[in-house]
């Protein structure tokens, strides 16, 4: 641990206690305050325990020792395959005959010369082959197919390698392709050649802010929260700089079109000073000349461009299929190989239309639709018609298919899945993060709905409560009043301002409790603490003047303060222990990182509702008083969890028919049809172009 972090965790640890204590000390003096004085006791026992228990977790550690990179190395690499060969099912890689690619040297000038990349005198570092490779000279990067690309990738002596190519043209399928055969190199080789070659990792480049972060600490702080074991005590931080460092690691980096313009020079011009990693970088080439102009290079980077498919190709592939030729079928071969160049023989050049192609084996009526010959006039009209046949495919049932009907209908699907391109689209932005949809509904609108629904659930609480009370207070007035309790300091605070007393996670997690402390411990965060400490404080004095108990005193403003202030470090403490390390972080998928919040918010529910009931009732509380606490604790908790503010969006979108009140059911769905994948914890279209052809129909006129 740094100077600078046992410093903070000191101030932190202090703070804490100085509080507890001048609250105890005040409490003392009025023994007449027994429940504050318990609660106070009660934290006490549990912070003086942990302080020990925390300051030996975060002590300084030697630097790890050559037989734990290794092994760190060995475990990485096992963990990357298994994460490959999932992904490679998916797209249906391991069980259908991938789609040829070739690849040929780019002439659009984005790199550098062939001989700057087989000879690169530019630097003092050129990068050795491979253990089982041989260097590539320079007849040897003018073309070739994929399976050449993995001798491009260990023999170039520049160490870099640029793949070019269109949406669709099928980058990410060759980059996870490369990855295996890699990864099945490595093991081939004798234990100490395997210590000499580096495991390619993919990252997506569009999650790094060069100007924030140096590339090893953000590529540092990507495989900790990618690879969960990593994080473990025989491991962290530590090692993964060691192995970074040492370039036991080489980078595939894909995603920089989906980078911001104004960043992609500055992440190509960071990604040049890396001399100690071999790295592919994947990009469009459109992208990769906008950022090129604007004196964006990677220096000495081979740079290959995949090619399209000759119609004789396309042919030759869609042959390999097994089953009887249908008529429809073969007079799709017929068209390939008959040497016209329309709009459909034009559109099958690209890997994504040709894959489109081969799902609408079978499907006869819609393979005559496709060579109806107004879908020939024009390559556009083929590409349009091939891209809407994956929302008929996913939801239609097949005709020689018995079984129950999909959830959704196609035109359910198309207008739903349209309009949440479209959003995105209007964001520049391709992944769904269901926990950033609140961007799309006003904040002053989601307060309201927090204040109403609230009000409502108080109304039917208060009514049930006053059942069986005398008091006078009717269950509408009670009902506002709770509105008041639950709605309005959960709207400010997620709402207005967003996840402030809740911090931001570090990008580089030492252990999990320590980077929720230091989060909720922010100069930010800690503003909002002194928010929600001040809520509880005008929250109690409200709760006590229209919901007394029968023959009790309101608390006096000093008792009222130290029990806020109690309240705000035990959900302080609660959060650091519950809340997961940070959403946009996060290993796990995100149906799990949905269920995981509302547990969350559950659990700081579930405590501000007992605190409440053993701190503010006097003696033994009644049934009034549990009832009442745990309908508040349990109600703020979850209206301020990233849950509530995504079901206000989703009910939003059901009320203007953009979408189901289920979504996360309905994206489950997209995504067990192969419309959609996860990426992390976001969903995330499985091609480009049907989201921008989602978007583009979807558009207000």
């Amino acid at each position: 641990m740094t100077n600078a972090r046992r410093g903070l965790l000191l101030i932190v640890l202090l703070g804490i206690a100085g509080i507890i204590a001048a609250g105890y000390v005040r409490l003392v003096e009025h023994p007449e305050h027994v429940g504050p004085i318990q609660a106070l006791t009660a934290l006490l026992a549990v912070a003086v325990p942990a302080i020990p228990m925390l300051w030996r977790r975060f002590v300084h550690r030697p630097d790890p020792a050559p037989e734990l990179i290794d092994r760190t190395v060995d475990r990485l690499a096992d963990q990357i395959r298994g994460g490959v060969e999932s992904d490679l099912e998916q797209r249906g890689l391991r069980v259908l005959p991938p789609i040829p690619l070739r690849w040929e040297w780019s002439e659009r000038g984005l790199g550098a010369s062939r001989d700057a990349a087989v000879n690169p005198t530019w630097t003092e570092h050129r990068a050795v082959p491979l253990p089982g490779m041989r260097a590539i000279g320079l007849g040897e990067i003018d073309s070739g197919s994929l399976a050449d690309l993995i001798q491009v990738y260990g023999g170039v002596a520049s160490g870099r390698v640029v793949l070019l190519g269109d949406a669709g043209a099928g980058k990410t399928s060759a980059a996870l392709q490369l990855v295996l055969s890699a990864l099945n190199h490595r093991r081939s080789l004798d234990p100490v050649d395997q210590a000499r070659t580096p495991v390619p990792v993919m990252l997506r480049l569009h999650d790094w802010n060069p100007g924030q972060l140096d590339f090893l600490s953000w590529a540092t702080s990507q495989l900790l929260h990618t690879y969960s074991f990593l994080r473990s005590t025989d491991f962290g931080p530590g090692v993964v700089r060691e192995m970074l460092a040492a370039g036991r690691v080489s980078f595939v980096l894909d995603s920089l079109d989906a980078v911001p313009p104004r960043l992609r020079p500055a992440v190509l011009q960071k990604l040049n000073a890396l001399t100690a990693q071999r790295m592919v970088l994947l990009s469009r080439g459109d992208e990769m000349g906008d950022a090129a102009a604007r004196r964006g290079l990677l220096i000495g980077a081979a740079t290959l461009e995949l090619m399209p498919h000759t119609a004789a190709q396309a042919a030759d592939y869609l042959e390999r299929f097994p089953g009887p030729p249908t008529p429809t079928w073969r007079r799709l071969l017929r068209r390939l190989r008959g040497g016209s160049r329309d709009g459909f023989i034009k559109a099958l050049e690209n890997p994504l239309m040709l894959s489109l192609v081969r799902d609408l084996q079978g499907r006869e009526d819609r393979l005559g639709e496709l060579l109806d010959p107004r879908r020939r006039r024009s390559r556009k009209a083929a590409e349009e018609y091939l891209l809407d046949t994956i929302l008929l495919n996913a939801y239609g049932q097949h005709p020689n298919t018995d079984g129950p009907l999909p959830r959704y209908t196609v035109d359910q699907a198309r207008r739903w899945l349209g309009r949440l391109a479209w959003r995105l689209d209007e964001t520049d932005d391709r992944d769904v993060a269901w926990w950033r949809v609140y961007r799309w509904l006003p904040s002053f609108v989601q307060l309201v709905m927090t204040f109403t629904v609230s009000g409502v659930i108080g109304t039917i609480v208060s009514g049930l409560l006053l059942v069986t009370g005398d008091e006078a207070t009717t269950p509408i007035a009670s009902g506002i009043v709770f509105g008041l309790l639950i709605g309005m300091p959960a709207g400010l605070l997620t709402h207005q301002g967003g996840d402030l007393m809740f911090g931001s996670t570090s990008d580089e997690p030492r252990a999990w409790a320590f980077n929720r402390l230091r989060s909720v411990a922010a100069p930010s965060a800690v503003l909002g603490w002194l928010m929600l400490a001040g809520a509880e404080f005008a929250l109690i004095r409200l709760r006590f003047t229209y919901f007394p108990e029968p023959g009790e005193d309101a608390p006096s403003p000093i008792h009222t303060l130290v029990v806020s202030v109690a309240f705000t470090l035990t959900l302080m403490l609660v959060y650091a222990g519950a809340r997961p390390t940070g959403t946009d972080r996060s290993t796990a998928d995100p149906w799990t990182c949905w269920k995981r919040d509302l547990g969350c918010g559950l659990l700081i529910g579930a405590v501000l509702g007992l605190g409440g009931i053993l701190v503010l009732s006097a003696g033994v509380p009644s049934a009034r008083g549990i009832a009442f606490n745990l309908a508040f604790g349990l109600g703020f908790g979850v209206t301020v969890s990233r849950v509530w503010r995504a079901l206000l969006v989703f009910v939003w979108l059901r009320v203007q028919g953009d979408g189901p009140l289920r979504m996360m059911h309905f994206l489950e769905d997209a995504r067990a049809r192969h419309v959609l994948r996860t990426v992390g914890p976001r969903y995330q279209f499985r091609h480009a172009r049907l989201q921008d052809r989602l978007a583009m129909q979807a558009a207000p006129e």
